[in-house]
């Protein structure tokens, strides 16, 4: 896939440039954009929409590349998609992909963060859950759920994508629901370890929505 019109785009809360281009030479069997989440049914969007009103998806490259304002053209035939799976999905749908507007970002600029979740049982109930799961407040180990200021591991639980199949468990039983908003305190709600830059290559599933909270973004 070739890029040529490329112009900086300045993301001005995270202090990023980024570089503005489309997807007009995007090739379906040769090019590959990786995605890491489900989209959420009930923001599909509908049928009709004019794709050439989307704003721009954000797409990472990979580490081998590096950007710069130098660059006038490059090539490219994978990428990591950040921003904007629903608006992929449905042009995907109606076969117009080319028509999408994108912000390509260096992969070294690329953060994450875990959402917060609150929580649809009452608090004993929901503390009864994490155990019967086999989750216990520790101060030991890398990955784990927080909830008021501890820390609750599972022991059986070896790698972050464990932990967010557990996650997606609680999502689908309606245990958690995704938090869309800035809160001053948030010990009373649920936050899961954080994904890494580098999961977001080595996934092989896509991960529950509102997995992951990256930056930067429109």
């Amino acid at each position: 896939m070739k890029f040529i019109n490329i112009n900086e785009y300045h993301f001005n809360s995270d202090k990023v440039t980024g570089y503005l281009s489309d997807l007009s030479d995007y090739n379906s069997e040769k090019d590959f954009i990786k995605l890491h989440e489900e989209t959420i049914s009930k923001n599909e969007i509908s049928q009709g929409v004019d794709v050439n009103n989307f704003e721009p998806i954000v797409l990472s490259l990979y580490p081998d590349i590096d950007l710069n304002n130098k660059v006038e053209k490059f090539e490219t035939s994978q990428l990591i998609l950040l921003d904007g799976h629903h608006r992929w999905k449905y042009a995907n749908e109606v076969n117009l992909v080319k028509k999408l507007k994108c912000i390509l970002i260096n992969f070294k600029d690329v953060k994450v963060k875990s959402y917060l979740f609150n929580i649809n049982l009452g608090r004993d109930e929901f503390l009864h859950y994490l155990s019967a799961a086999g989750y216990i407040i520790s101060k030991e180990g890398s990955i784990g759920i927080f909830f008021e200021n501890d820390m609750y591991v599972n022991n059986n639980i070896s790698n972050i994508f464990d932990l967010y199949r557990f996650k997606k468990l609680m999502q689908d039983e309606n245990i958690i629901t995704p938090l869309l908003k800035e809160v001053n305190d948030s010990t009373t709600l649920v936050k899961f370890t954080s994904l890494k830059p580098d999961n977001l290559i080595l996934i092989d599933h896509l991960l529950p929505p509102k997995s992951t909270w990256i930056t930067p973004r429109i």
